[in-house]
């Protein structure tokens, strides 16, 4: 009984977070040229941020060439993930630049590889700010 609950809660879960990603009002994706590449800022609204991975992954395969930063709101805490693709890699960090944006926003570390990298922060009104700060790096 108990497992089949899990099993609920977890189909559950996955529903939510589709509905969110269609949901244009808890969704919010801004895609500017920057050079020869997309650089995408997208902020997903009662969104958990463990789910941050799947969407910057799905992210790069749609912009196909540039950087994505993603950041969450969840229960009053923010989370944020960086994506970079494989052609901009030897150029740009996304270790280097989530740690960044997560001081911006009341946050510690940061971990990941280079195309990928995420964080936590307390701070949901400096979330522009961090946009920025990232966009300026680029």
């Amino acid at each position: 009984m108990s497992e089949n609950l899990k099993n609920l809660n977890k189909q559950l879960e996955k529903i939510k977070i589709r509905i969110i990603i269609k949901d244009k009002n808890k969704n919010i994706i801004k895609d500017k040229k920057v050079g020869n590449f997309l650089y995408r800022q997208q902020v997903l609204k009662d969104f958990p941020p463990k789910e941050l991975r799947s969407v910057i992954d799905q992210g790069k395969k749609d912009i196909k060439n540039g950087i994505i930063i993603s950041i969450s709101i969840f229960e009053e805490k923010v989370g944020v993930a960086i994506g970079v693709t494989n052609d901009l890699v030897s150029k740009y960090d996304a270790v280097n630049l989530v740690k960044i944006a997560s001081e911006i926003l009341d946050g510690k570390g940061g971990g990941g590889r280079k195309d990928f990298a995420q964080a936590g922060g307390q701070n949901k009104s400096k979330i522009d700010e961090a946009f920025e700060k990232i966009k300026s790096l680029i």
